[in-house]
């Protein structure tokens, strides 16, 4: 038998929600015998969690998501809420940003030592918080200029801890800034291999130290290295393997693959470091193993990759060969 559910929400969902009740009796049973997940679609779909409101574990249009150490995946939505659930998409906490009128947060980034970055996008600033949504420093301000963003889209830290933040809307740069939150330089900004850089909205490190930014209106993939020069270039416009629709997402895996997450195309794919596509997968749909304009995709460190389905409320699982 399954075990009791004390959480009221959580049962509410399990009677209504024909689908997503088998999803979690899924997981509960899981929890319950310790056994690996049955995938749930040929395409590698081993679970599903959230669908729209705004009761915990819901979703209002989640727009970016990230997975710390400990497998613990965080997500932020539309509603400025940000969520953290267990490795099988148990809800464990949540907590609001400190304002919200002006508009959402679209980026996030968990540090290993477990410090929570929020690109607060339409507040001009950047939130740092803890794994429990405890308040520990923000920077930058609205503006053009040194120490200044407009609309910053994603945060990353590289590996003596300086911080680097993508904007658009007029500034379309990269900025560096110490670990102490003060102003160091513009990493990157204008014409970059022929093109001037176009809403950086994503940004990762690869083990080499190399910074791969997600220059998803030139719908390509760039890399540079730790004093920001370019070091790699490729993509184009197109639904073909190995081109790009809008890449809103880009996360380096530990097998050196980076997994690009497509919201124009509805899909991830993977490419080695030379910008040779290597897999595709999804397509855009409402079913379980397919998307819907996602915003964002992260391999964990367990080997499972976590997509937010935007525009279908929810995170899809994958367990992938």
């Amino acid at each position: 038998m399954l075990p009791r559910l004390k959480n009221i929400h959580l049962a509410r969902r399990f009677r209504s929600h024909g689908l997503h009740a088998v999803l979690f009796a899924v997981l509960a049973l899981t929890l319950v015998t310790g056994c690996k997940p049955e995938t749930m679609t040929a395409n590698g779909v081993v679970a599903m969690f959230g669908h729209l409101g705004l009761g915990q574990g819901d979703f209002t249009y989640p727009r970016a998501l990230s997975v710390d150490s400990k497998n613990r995946i965080f997500v932020v939505d539309k509603s400025a809420r940000l969520q953290r659930f267990g490795p099988t998409g148990t809800f464990q906490t949540g907590w609001s940003m400190p304002e919200r009128v002006a508009g959402k947060p679209i980026g996030l980034y968990v540090h290993d030592d477990g410090r929570v970055f929020v690109a607060d996008t339409h507040y001009h600033r950047v939130m740092v918080f803890d794994a429990d949504g405890v308040e520990l420093a923000r920077f930058g301000r609205e503006g053009y200029g040194d120490g200044e963003f407009q609309l910053p889209t994603d945060v990353a830290v590289d590996s003596e801890g300086f911080i680097y933040v993508s904007e658009y809307n007029g500034n379309d740069r990269v900025t560096k800034w110490s670990p102490t939150f003060e102003f160091v330089s513009v990493f990157c900004e204008g014409e970059i291999d022929g093109k001037v850089m176009r809403r950086p909205a994503a940004m990762d490190f690869d083990s080499e130290g190399t910074l791969w930014v997600a220059d998803a209106c030139n719908h390509r993939i760039l890399g540079f290295d730790r004093e920001g020069k370019l070091l790699a270039s490729w993509g184009s416009m197109g639904r073909e393997p190995g081109q790009l629709r809008y890449p809103y997402d880009i996360d380096c895996l530990d097998d050196g693959t980076i997994l690009v997450c497509e919201f124009g195309n509805h899909r991830l794919q993977w490419f080695d470091k030379a910008g040779n596509s290597t897999r595709v997968w999804g397509k855009q749909g409402r079913r379980p193993g397919e998307l819907w304009a996602p915003w964002g995709a992260v391999g964990a460190p367990d080997g499972r990759v976590y997509v937010v389905d935007s525009l279908n409320a929810r995170v899809q699982v994958l367990e992938l060969q």
